[in-house]
């Protein structure tokens, strides 16, 4: 049965291959010309997703104002995330004259930055047409594309966790040299202080050591233990201030998890053991089958002498589904919620991971064709979020998304009404994030933001300050978005102004707004705390 089988396969394998073309049976080009290659194509590739929200958006991702306003805070932690992110958002704003563009440019530097170092660990383990193939293979995967535009802790890791992956590969390989090790975890410093999501792949990359003889050799070395040191260091102020703040940032984590549900722990429930993994689970393979199908429609065809080395393949097969294993078994153990952009950074190295464990031969027709087929893909990616960008939720959808919030217009308008009315640069604003991000940057005055009224989630705000100084209080203006903050405010004795309701048309580009006319409209409501009689403002934060 068995013989009959593979001979059925053999005459099928055999036909397929007479209808190829002759460049089915040429090798792929010269390692050189990849080379070449691929860096034109990486280069057009955060090109053209650094251009594409330029032209399609006139108002930044919510993670972007939102970094700003934290990292003009030198704190070693904020109320949802580490340090690093929040300083590197601020630096970039900062370096380029208080611009936004830069959180576009630099969400590529990241995405660029990671495929780089997936090409660079590719390239020990594989040819260089499959290091070639492991990288344009991730240029499918929609986290690279339209996921990829907004500079957040999740863009941050893209670029983040591959340059540990390899830093980690060569610390293990290559004789377990201090120095690379020191490296290591020093990039596994940044990967936690960007987001604690990191721990994810610190348990795969654990599993590597005990899993392997040169893993388990690197444990009578010194180097990993200097690299824990280094990673300590660079985590312990951010332990002592989560000690010092009630560990905000953790009880945000589990907010998002909705661990705070109420359920008993352990409790065997639909959510539990299926519900909330098997979402996961569904979404994230409906973002990584694209570039898997034309894949093995255009590899069926092994390559046995294609370098795959026995360490190689489990280092990768544990580190491309490690990270995504535990975020699932997390979520079954825990009963918690996996929030879908969690998942963003766990595969950079799937890939590499077919071209190892299923050793495709890559001729010059393939490559090519499967190239051809990412490069239209891209076009498609880009075209999607063009149109979507214009029109479809600036016009058409029943909610305002964050990109199409009128930040710019609404704080003009208010930050005028306030002058008109005091005469003194606006000090305040008080709001959700959305509102409160958008008025603290996009005002000319930038005041500080209050998130929620809530001292736990803005440190540094003194109450004292704003009953002295006044504030403006601006929020959502449909009746079941109406803040519970705003009764905390009353009882703490707070004089507000009589509430005002105004109609701001949506955030869009002036070129289309010309094309297309007016977009839709959404209501918001605003109010003023008074400063005090004589009471000035601070100058303007720069």
């Amino acid at each position: 049965m068995r013989e009959t089988l593979s001979a059925a396969a053999g005459r099928l394998r055999a036909r397929i291959e007479s209808f190829l073309p002759p460049s089915a049976f040429l090798p792929a080009a010269e390692p050189e010309k990849l080379r070449r290659f691929l860096t034109v194509l990486l280069c057009a590739w955060g090109a053209v997703w650094f251009v594409a929200p330029l032209l399609a958006l006139d108002n930044a991702f919510i993670d972007v104002p939102e970094n700003i306003i934290w990292g003009s805070y030198f704190q070693f932690g904020y109320d949802k995330n580490p340090y690093l992110g929040a300083w590197i958002g601020y630096l970039g704003s900062l370096l380029t004259g208080n611009s936004l563009w830069n959180s576009y440019l630099l969400s590529q530097v990241f995405v660029v930055t990671g495929l780089w170092a997936v090409w660079r660990l590719s390239l020990r383990m594989t040819s260089p047409a499959g290091a070639f193939l492991a990288v344009i293979f991730l240029l499918g995967v929609n986290f690279y594309g339209i996921k990829s535009v907004e500079l957040c802790d999740d863009v941050m890791e893209l670029g983040f966790w591959p340059l540990l992956i390899w830093s980690f590969y060569c610390s293990l390989k290559d004789g377990n040299r201090i120095g690379s090790w020191l490296l290591t975890g020093f990039l596994a410093g940044c990967c936690f202080m960007i987001k604690y999501y990191g721990a994810v792949l610190f348990v795969s990359m654990f599993v590597v050591m005990l899993a392997t003889p040169e893993g388990r050799r690197a444990f009578r070395r010194p180097g990993p233990y200097l690299g824990a040191v280094l990673f300590a260091v660079m985590c312990l102020p951010n332990l002592i201030w989560l000690g010092g703040n009630d560990m905000v940032a953790f009880r945000y984590a589990f907010d998002r998890a909705a661990l705070d549900d109420g359920a008993p722990a352990f409790a065997f429930t639909y959510e539990r053991l299926l519900k909330y993994p098997l979402r996961s689970f569904t979404r994230t393979l409906s973002v990584l089958i694209v570039p898997l199908i034309p894949f093995f429609l255009l590899f069926f065809r092994r390559d046995d002498a294609m370098p795959s080395g026995r360490f190689d393949r489990r280092f990768v097969a544990i580190l491309a589904w490690g990270p995504f294993i535990l975020t699932l078994l997390f979520s079954v153990v825990s009963g918690g919620s996996i929030n879908y952009s969690w998942v963003v950074p766990c595969f950079p190295l799937l890939g590499l991971f077919f071209v190892l464990w299923f050793k495709p031969y890559i001729n010059a027709f393939s490559l090519r064709a499967f190239t051809g087929f990412i490069l239209l893909l891209g076009v498609v990616f880009v075209t999607i979020f063009v149109v979507r960008s214009l029109w479809q939720q600036p016009y058409l959808k029943r909610g305002c998304d964050y990109e199409n919030f009128p930040g710019k217009a609404l704080a003009a308008r208010l930050t005028a009404e306030w002058r008109r009315q005091y005469a003194v640069p606006l000090p305040f604003v008080i709001g959700d994030r959305r509102e409160s991000c958008n008025i603290a940057v996009y005002s000319t005055d930038r005041p500080e933001a209050y998130f929620s009224a809530n001292p736990n989630f803005s440190q540094w705000i003194d109450e004292n300050e704003i009953r002295e100084k006044g504030a403006l209080i601006l929020f959502d203006g449909r009746k079941k978005r109406r803040p519970k903050w705003l009764g905390r405010l009353a009882e703490a004795g707070f004089a507000m102004t009589p509430e005002i309701r105004i109609e701001e048309e949506r955030a869009v580009p002036g070129w289309f707004r010309a094309l297309a006319g007016a977009p839709k409209s959404d209501s918001y409501v605003y109010c003023f705390i008074p400063p005090q009689a004589g009471a000035g403002a601070e100058p303007a934060r720069p």
